[in-house]
């Protein structure tokens, strides 16, 4: 589809080159005019506008004067809307809330503000000015500090007793002097600033000596631009924490020790103060966490006087602008963590069981809940290792995804979930979806587990992440191919026959080529992908392993066949393939079966957030469409047939053994069982065309004598060949095998016990 860009200002070369016809011109009215000179004439599928900061009415009124009016609007955070009445006023709302509250504190501020020494007053006046501005301060702050470390002595005795010294002049404005004395005059390990009784599930935090600060998150940061993070960028559940530079709160616990040590600054408010001491513990290479809590939080409101003072006090003393935070990007509060039973300095000790592997497993997603067949892959595969491997998982959280911390430490010992916390990078010459996996919090996150858990290996899932292996150079490192992704794009690209997807194929391919040479060693999940991988990347087939998919064939079991002719396809729209296949099963599979029988119904399970990757319309009634579904088993029992109508596929289907497992008839494609040697006719119907699809389905709901000895046949194939205790075996030899070669031992320790058992 080819793009049309009209602009005030000269665009990028990749975007210029990604359009059809570029129009530039500074002049707004000139551009309207432009385009609807040009549209005019033609039809136009869509009109996309600009509503965030800068850019007049005219531009943002635009699209919707281009015929036949269909816009799509984006805000000043990289989101987009459609431009219809009720998403525009749920916009309009939303930004004249954020004002009105930015303005309530802003005159908060002032009033707080009146008792400031006379050099700050301007500060009022100005803060909001920058505001209007889009807080330029922000992006100048970078650049106006230096990064020299902050050497602070401590006593000896800095970390004896467990007792709390309650701060009496907590509150908006800031009491240095009488926190001081506090602080000189208590013996107690900890001072609390504010007002909540409730701190007992902070203090485990402070088990890592190098903790400073915890606090009660008040806000979540989004997207919200700041000089330094105050917030954790999403909102945290209940016993979960992030390390952020400097968590703002309405109750901040404090190492009583360690803030007698930088000193008590002077400032006007108390954010302000807070600001400038995190800043300096930040330097000294301590660290600061938000806590969750069981209320609802909003997004962080504007503080411009309180953050425009903390960029004044660095900018006039020399001493604070040479310094700089030691762990900027794992300050970001990006990163999530449960409180119990870790402190981070138990990743120091070494665990009960010193004989077994440690292994530091990056996954692109939370591998629980089961939502998708990665998911169900490395969860049952780390839990077959579970025996012999010690695990810690650093996995993406994608939005408002709750992570269960009780489950994944069944099997992992470790837990860290990281949110993407920066739009997608504007790198034209990577895949797209790599594009949207670029996270220094990851990265830092990474670096900083390989350096003090020291594992003996680095296994990173999926091709989109490898790119970090480089954040741990020094660990013997595994990528984990759940498909050869550029084979993939490719089938598409011949598919679809367009530019679009030909660059998109050519991207993956020098992407992936380039990172397999990185790796240690490869795990693919089928021989055809073994030898592909080998041939691309130059690398020996020595170290590139076949751990292929398997099945938990005592959670899968065959049950009672269903009377119903009912059709289940199991397939997560997140993976294209997937919609791909669904939409063919729609239009021309289903008509074919309900011309011979037109009692059938056909459910489908798409998986979370289906509707953000396929284009809802009306569905025949004898389609049932289900998001996620957190136990798949029942609708294995009632379905009659299981279908994987896949046009185009990588690596191996985890659907199709969960299908043969529960012992039922599958029709599927050769792309959909590729790489599992199945036999047509033994352990599943196989068909390369719509007619003979449809008519193969027919035939299995027809006929029970047939489906009954296909699923049979398909039990034994599962029990026998994908089994998770078979291929657990040959992933634990391929461990062995990558260790072996890199001549790496694991680190054999004694255990030392760690201070409260953390």
């Amino acid at each position: 589809m080819p793009v049309w860009l009209f602009t005030s200002s000269e665009p990028y070369e990749e975007t210029r080159r990604a359009c059809e016809r570029v129009f530039v011109n500074s002049s707004e009215w000139a551009l309207l005019k432009a385009a609807q000179g040009q549209a005019w004439p033609r039809w136009v599928a869509i009109s996309v506008g600009h509503w965030g900061r800068g850019g007049g009415w005219v531009l943002k009124l635009a699209p919707f004067l281009v015929p036949p009016g269909r816009a799509l609007v984006q805000n000043s955070f990289g989101d987009f809307f459609p431009g219809k009445p009720l998403p525009i006023l749920r916009h309009l709302s939303r930004v004249l809330r954020d004002a009105a509250t930015s303005n309530w504190h802003a005159a908060g501020d002032r009033v707080r503000g009146i008792g400031w020494k006379i050099a700050n007053v301007p500060l009022v006046c100005v803060a909001p000015i920058l505001g209007r501005l889009g807080y330029p301060h922000c992006r100048w702050f970078g650049n106006l500090h230096g990064s020299e470390r902050l050497r602070v002595e401590l006593p000896s005795n800095a970390a004896a007793g467990y007792t709390v010294a309650v701060c009496p002049s907590a509150g908006a404005q800031w009491n240095g002097e009488e926190l001081e004395e506090l602080a000189r005059s208590s013996d107690a390990r900890w001072i609390a600033w504010g007002k909540d009784a409730e701190i007992a599930d902070m203090l485990p935090l402070f088990d890592d000596p190098r903790t400073f600060a915890v606090s009660r998150q008040r806000y979540f940061r989004g997207w919200k631009p700041m000089a330094v993070p105050v917030a954790p960028f999403r909102t945290l559940q209940p016993g979960e924490a992030s390390q952020v530079l400097a968590p703002l709160g309405d109750t901040i616990v404090v190492d009583r020790a360690k803030l007698l040590a930088l000193g008590i600054p002077d400032a006007g408010l108390a954010e302000t103060g807070w600001l400038v001491l995190f800043w300096k513990a930040a330097a000294a290479g301590w660290r600061s966490y938000s806590v969750g809590q069981s209320a609802r939080i909003s997004e962080h409101p504007d503080f411009p006087i309180q953050e425009s003072a903390f960029v004044l006090h660095v900018a006039t003393d020399r001493g604070l602008r040479r310094l700089g935070p030691r762990e900027p990007e794992l300050g970001r509060g990006a990163v999530a963590q449960p409180i119990l039973p870790f402190a981070s300095s138990s990743m120091r000790a070494r665990p009960d069981y010193p004989d077994k592997l440690r292994i530091l497993l990056v996954s692109p997603f939370l591998p629980y809940p089961l939502s998708h067949g990665g998911a169900v892959r490395i969860w049952n595969l780390c839990r077959a290792l579970a025996d012999r491997v010690e695990f810690a998982l650093v996995a993406v959280r994608e939005k408002d995804e709750s992570v269960d911390y009780g489950k994944l430490r069944e099997v992992f010992r470790h837990v860290w979930a990281v949110d993407i916390d920066e739009p997608a990078a504007p790198a034209y010459e990577l895949p797209v979806q790599v594009r949207g996996h670029q996270s220094p919090a990851l990265r830092a996150l990474i670096a900083d587990v390989a350096r003090q858990w020291r594992p003996d290996l680095l296994q990173v899932e999926y091709t989109h992440m490898a790119h970090f292996r480089d954040a741990a150079p020094a660990v013997p490192a595994l990528l984990v191919e759940h498909d050869l992704t550029f084979s993939l794009y490719r089938q598409l690209a011949e598919t679809r026959r367009d530019a679009a997807s030909h660059a998109e194929y050519e991207r993956w391919l020098a992407y992936e080529q380039r990172w397999l040479r990185a790796y240690d060693a490869v795990w693919t999940v089928s021989e055809q992908d073994r030898a592909a991988a080998a041939w691309h990347s130059g690398r020996s087939e020595d170290d590139t392993f076949v751990v292929p998919n398997g099945v938990d064939t005592g959670r899968f079991t065959p049950g009672d066949t269903a009377g119903a002719a009912e059709i289940l396809f199991i397939g997560s729209f997140r993976h294209l393939p997937n919609v791909l296949g669904f939409e063919k099963l729609e239009r021309e599979v289903m008509p074919r079966v309900w011309a011979r029988l037109p009692e059938a119904r056909l459910r489908v399970v798409a998986g979370p957030r289906h509707e953000q990757y396929w284009k809802r319309r009306p569905l025949d009634r004898r389609i049932v469409l289900d998001g996620f579904v957190e136990d798949v088993r029942p609708l294995y029992r009632e379905a009659a047939v299981v279908v994987v109508p896949l046009e185009v596929s990588a690596g191996t289907n985890i659907k199709v053994l969960e299908a043969l497992a529960c012992g039922k008839p599958v029709v599927t494609t050769p792309a959909g069982c590729a790489g599992l040697d199945l036999q047509d006719g033994y352990d599943a119907l196989i068909r390369a065309d719509w007619e003979g699809f449809a008519a193969a389905v027919c035939d299995a709901l027809a006929s029970p004598g047939l489906s009954r000895a296909l699923g049979a046949r398909a039990r034994m194939t599962a029990e026998d060949r994908f089994s998770w205790k078979t291929i657990a075996e040959a992933a634990y030899a391929s461990y062995e095998a990558i260790l072996r070669v890199r001549g790496h031992r694991p680190a054999m320790e004694a255990v030392t016990p760690h201070p409260r058992g953390a």
